[in-house]
Formats: structure tokens, C-alpha cells, sequence
């Protein structure tokens, strides 16, 4: 009896586990399944926070939606006619060489900064460039605005030569001895140099004595050089000689003044050629200078007295011619800021303006 009971209490054990097994093995996969439903809630629950916080609108993917490319944002374009300070160098070559678009003259030496660096003068130091330095400058604005350069710092147009090479006044440059470039002008039938003699050399290579207005190099460079008349023409006293002009020209002689003046008057206006100290040939004056439209562009370069004081500037200039009125005195063209033109007799000692003529 009592084993009877022992065994169907053995079998009530057995029947006991294999019922209540599978009940534990269920809640462990219950547990499993709870604990991951609860981590992907709090996941969830995690960026709902996150986008509300921020704003953001949470959105899954619309698989159906078109692909949009992002915008290329375009660089800004370069405005290479603009000149905010009007020195004649675009604001994008005035951030490549380093000068203030902003400021007309950036270091406030009375210059623009173009004139400057034309001259080889460093518009942010107000020295001269070193030969290297100043092919380097050139080289950024040739690359940068080959325009710019050309009309600047051009030597040559393509077109200023004829196909047999031969020389083009108006078109061709002249260089002299100590390698100035000077453009030229015909007016009538005479060829002249656009610009003032700067040379400080005669054509033998020789120095020379050339004065600088209140001794100020830049001066001679954008006014040309002021020199006594026995410089001007190399101690020459025959009328028409070289002197210190490049070869193939010449100081002017009294008469082709008179023909250039003579050329560019008023066709109502009488013009003396043998008049003295006095002023004619009205509006012939005017068409000379700066701004005027013979393209002779003479500037108000003023002159060196005979006790080494300078005067006048941007008020009268004068321009030697190579006939001698006397030993001690030569005749000379004198302008001021009216509209004739004046025919002087001068003491040689001073200094005036060399304007040279092709042979």
C-alpha cells in the first residue's frame, strides 16, 4: 500500500513538471519580448523628445517622393569695372596687389595708386619697386585684365606697326636711352612725343642734370624732368639739333611751334609766329593741355627759376624750342590756364620742359 502511494506520488511530480514547463518556458519569452517591446518604446520615446525639442517635424522617408538635388550655390560673379576709389585699378586687382579699393591714394603721398605702380613707384610704401618687384606687379595685372595692362603698360598695340615694320606715328612707342616709354601723337603732318622728357642721360649715355619739381622724383616721372637749355639740346646751339631727345627726334625748332600752334587755333583767330612775350593763337592753348582734344596733353608742369626755387606748377608750363634768341636767352612756348598760347624769350639758366618732335 504505502509503495502504491509513493509511486503515484512520484507520477504526480512528473505529471507536475511536464504541465508546468512549458508555462515557465512562456514566461521567459514573455519577459524577453516585454523587455524589448519597452526598449524600442523608450528609443521611440527618445526622438519624440528630441524633435519636439528642436522643432523638427520627424518624418519616415517617403520612398514614393522624388529625389531632389541639393542647390549649388553659385559663386559670386566679379565686377571688373568696378572702382569704388576711381584710381583707375579695378577693386579685384586692388585685393591682388594688396592696395585699399577704398582709398583713391593709399599711402596719402598725392598720387593715385595707378600712376604710382606705372611710375614703379609701391603705392603702400612710397618707395621705388626693386626691377623684380615691379615685373611682378605688372605680371598679376597682365594675367588678371589683360586690357588693363596693355593700355597701361603696353609697349606696343598689335596693330602700331605696318606689315613692312615701319614706324606708326599715334600708335607706336618710343623708348629712350634710359628706357622711358613715351607715346606719340600726330597732329597735322608733325609726329610729337605725347609726354615730357624724363631722361636723365643724353644719347651718348652721358648724365645729365635733370631737376625734379620741389626735388620730388615722382614728379619727373608723371610730369617729365625740367632742364636748363644748354642740357635740353647737349651743347648744340644749331636749331633743330637732337639734343637730349631719343634718336630720330628733336627739339622743336621756333618755327614748327608755330605750325603746331598755328594747326590747332581757332580758324578766325589771327596767330603771330614772330610775336614777343606776348600770347596768341587763341584756342590753340586749350586744345595743348590736358583734356584738350589734340591729344597733345601737356600738363601745368611749372618751372625751376634760376635761383633753384620751383614755381608754378599746375598754374603755367613752358617748353624750350632750339633757336637762341641771344647767347644768354632762347625762345620757348609758355601756357598757362587760359586759352592762348605765348611765344617768351627766356634766360636759358631756367628749367622748363623738353617736348620732342620726330625728324
Amino acid at each position: 500500500m504505502s509503495d502504491t502511494l509513493e509511486t503515484n506520488k512520484i507520477g504526480e511530480a512528473e505529471t507536475d513538471q511536464i504541465i508546468n514547463e512549458p508555462e515557465r518556458g512562456n514566461k521567459s519569452k514573455i519577459a524577453v519580448f516585454i523587455g524589448i517591446v519597452l526598449i524600442v518604446a523608450g528609443i521611440a520615446a527618445s526622438y519624440l523628445v528630441y524633435f519636439t525639442n528642436t522643432g523638427t517635424e520627424f518624418k519616415l522617408p517617403d520612398e514614393s517622393a522624388p529625389v531632389v538635388e541639393e542647390e549649388k550655390v553659385e559663386e559670386n560673379k566679379i565686377d571688373k569695372a568696378l572702382d569704388t576709389d576711381q584710381d583707375g585699378l579695378p577693386d579685384y586687382l586692388e585685393k591682388i596687389i594688396g592696395t585699399d579699393e577704398n582709398k583713391f591714394d593709399t599711402d596719402q603721398d598725392s598720387y593715385s595708386d595707378l600712376v604710382e605702380i606705372k611710375n614703379g613707384y609701391d603705392p603702400l610704401t612710397d618707395k621705388k619697386y626693386f626691377a623684380e618687384e615691379w615685373a611682378a606687379i605688372k605680371e598679376k595685372i597682365e594675367a588678371a585684365d589683360a586690357k588693363l595692362y596693355q593700355q597701361e603698360f603696353g609697349i606696343t598695340v598689335s596693330n602700331s606697326i605696318t606689315e613692312a615694320g615701319s614706324f606708326v606715328c599715334g600708335a607706336t612707342t618710343v623708348r629712350d636711352i634710359d628706357n622711358n616709354i613715351y607715346n606719340t601723337v600726330k597732329i597735322g603732318d608733325q609726329c610729337w612725343l605725347r609726354e615730357n622728357l624724363k631722361v636723365t642721360k643724353n644719347p651718348a649715355g652721358e648724365a645729365i642734370t635733370r631737376y625734379c619739381y620741389n626735388d620730388d622724383p615722382k614728379i619727373c616721372e608723371t610730369d617729365g624732368g625740367l632742364y636748363e637749355w644748354n642740357t635740353a639740346m647737349n651743347r648744340s646751339i644749331l636749331e633743330g639739333a637732337q639734343g637730349i631727345c631719343p634718336d630720330g627726334w628733336h627739339v622743336p625748332k621756333d618755327t614748327e611751334w608755330y605750325i603746331l600752334e598755328n594747326n590747332l587755333k581757332d580758324p578766325v583767330q589771327s596767330c603771330n609766329a614772330n610775336r614777343a612775350g606776348e600770347f596768341d593763337c587763341d584756342s590753340a592753348g586749350t586744345r595743348f593741355k590736358s583734356g584738350g582734344d589734340s591729344g597733345f596733353e601737356v600738363a601745368l608742369s611749372g618751372s625751376r627759376g634760376v635761383d633753384g626755387s620751383f614755381v608754378f606748377r599746375d598754374s603755367l608750363v613752358d617748353l624750350w624750342s632750339s633757336k637762341e634768341e641771344s647767347s644768354s636767352h632762347s625762345w620757348l612756348r609758355s601756357l598757362n590756364s587760359g586759352s592762348k598760347i605765348g611765344r617768351i624769350s627766356f634766360v636759358k639758366t631756367i628749367g622748363s620742359s623738353v617736348r620732342c618732335l620726330k625728324d
